[in-house]
């Protein structure tokens, strides 16, 4: 017969397995914002802020679902949802997203353009040739779209960073999302008169994505059902609008 020891041992076994069960499903969601201009930035009073960080908060609030968000650069976001490091993320679309994530819902465009100072008109993907063009580091959309053109092409850490080498004539024009090239020049307080008309290469789709490593099928249908309520709403709208001041230009 079992001593009361024994029995007492074998119970709080189970208790403490039931725990921990229970805590590593409930572990927080982990997400991350690509540190870049207006999608996820560091303000002046230390905070994070940003459209990308705030739209994915604003999606795990709204599932109840706990969560930390990290700024991390876009490289390291990809690895990171490989290895399932990370859960989840709000990226443009191409090969090596899909490769390691699961698009769940579409969320934004996102306009990638060529603009040189003001005078300098780009109405075709052609007028590049023979011109520098700078464009973020680690940018893939932005060396697929220059294709095998006759270019010297010039990479960045920061738009802020090529907006100055732009004004500066360090290179001829400069590539990248419209919201995030207008939000450089609005925090280096220049006018955007500086730049000239801006010319579309193209019109990409940002969507929540998920890793394929940790794919949850309710964690999914949460965030899914908690972003197409926010989109309905507008919130979603409106933090976009908040940071962006390419709007009309």
């Amino acid at each position: 017969m079992q001593s009361i020891k024994s029995v007492f041992l074998k119970f709080t076994v189970i208790i403490i397995t039931v725990i921990t069960s229970e805590d590593l499903l409930a572990r927080d969601l982990t997400i991350a914002t690509v540190h870049a201009s207006n999608r996820g930035f560091i303000d002046q009073s230390g905070l994070v802020k940003g459209s990308s960080y705030d739209i994915m908060n604003h999606i795990a609030n709204e599932a109840s679902l706990t969560h930390h968000n990290s700024l991390i650069p876009y490289g390291r976001i990809i690895a990171y949802l490989e290895t399932g490091k990370i859960d989840t993320a709000l990226l443009v679309l191409d090969e090596t997203v899909t490769k390691v994530a699961i698009p769940l819902i579409y969320i934004q465009d996102v306009n990638f353009i060529v603009v040189g100072k003001s005078g300098t008109e780009i109405n075709q993907l052609e007028d590049l040739e023979e011109k520098i063009v700078g464009y973020l580091r680690l940018t893939p959309n932005a060396k697929k779209l220059m294709g095998n053109l006759n270019i010297q092409k010039v990479e960045g850490s920061k738009y802020t960073h090529m907006i100055e080498m732009l004004l500066r004539n360090r290179i001829d024009v400069l590539v990248g999302p419209k919201s995030n090239i207008y939000w450089a020049l609005k925090k280096l307080n220049y006018s955007p008169d500086e730049l000239g008309k801006p010319f579309e290469l193209q019109k990409a789709e940002m969507h929540l994505v998920y890793s394929k490593k940790t794919a949850n099928e309710k964690t999914i249908s949460e965030l899914i059902i908690a972003a197409q309520k926010l989109k309905k709403s507008k919130v979603i709208q409106n933090i976009i609008n908040k940071y962006d001041y390419s709007i009309s230009k």
